[in-house]
């Protein structure tokens, strides 16, 4: 089994995951008192002299103990999507693929879902060269025997369209019937698709608030990852 390389360019001369022990212990122990988790981490960051970056790391890694059970229960394995309808979080999934494959910090988080934490605010500046992250993608989905793929994109994000119709290509080569569309409330349509009942569908995401408004989540990064025999960071 492999074990998942700390890129450490943002943090020279220290151990990112060492320095961040201690104080995502004291964030957990205070979030079970009911107090917010981003004061809570911006109190302990503040404490132990965390950089901007490293407090980004809590945030994503951390979740309040409120949402963990629900979000875990919520996640299918990577085996039992057989003769079923999936809907993916296009930029989500494919920016955290692309992470894993450029070798960051992939972590395993406190809700079970595994989240990269590449320094960044948006994803404009990040969404181009995807090509590499979409086959892995799709390999691992014509693998599946899913009934069907849809990719919805943000179509605020530069160039969305365009990379729609270059999914929608690559997913008539591998096979997969499927197809890819771009929406202005992206987030908005993931939660009302993957909460109704009536259409059962799957959604792939490590969106925290997604995850928290739909009924089955799938985490494509973390099947890669077990395929693939890598073992993501831990925080613990």
């Amino acid at each position: 089994m492999r074990i998942m390389q700390e890129s450490t360019a943002s943090f020279p001369g220290s151990d990112p995951k060492e320095k961040l022990l201690k104080p995502a212990r004291d964030i957990r122990s205070i979030l079970r008192w009911g107090y917010p988790k981003f004061a809570t981490i911006r109190f302990v960051a503040e404490h132990s002299r965390l950089s901007a970056e490293e407090r980004h790391i809590l945030s994503r890694v951390i979740v309040s103990p409120e949402k963990v059970v629900s979000r875990i229960r919520k996640k299918i394995a990577c085996d039992s999507i057989n003769n079923r309808d999936l809907l993916l979080d296009g930029y989500n999934v494919l920016l955290s693929v692309d992470s894993l494959l450029k070798n960051e910090p992939m972590w395993f988080c406190d809700d079970g879902y595994i989240r990269d934490t590449r320094y960044y605010f948006g994803k404009k500046n990040q969404a181009e060269d995807l090509e590499e992250a979409l086959d892995s993608v799709l390999e691992f989905l014509s693998e599946a025997s899913l009934k069907s793929v849809s990719f919805l994109l943000d179509s605020q994000i530069s160039r969305s369209g365009e990379l729609a119709g270059f999914i929608r290509r690559k997913i008539e080569n591998y096979g997969i019937l499927g197809d890819a569309y771009t929406s202005k409330t992206a987030d908005f349509d993931l939660k009302r698709e993957g909460g109704n009942s009536e259409k059962n569908l799957i959604i792939a995401t490590s969106d925290g608030i997604i995850i928290d408004s739909v009924r089955q989540v799938l985490d494509i990064p973390a099947c890669l990852m077990e395929k693939k025999g890598i073992e993501p960071l831990r925080l613990y």
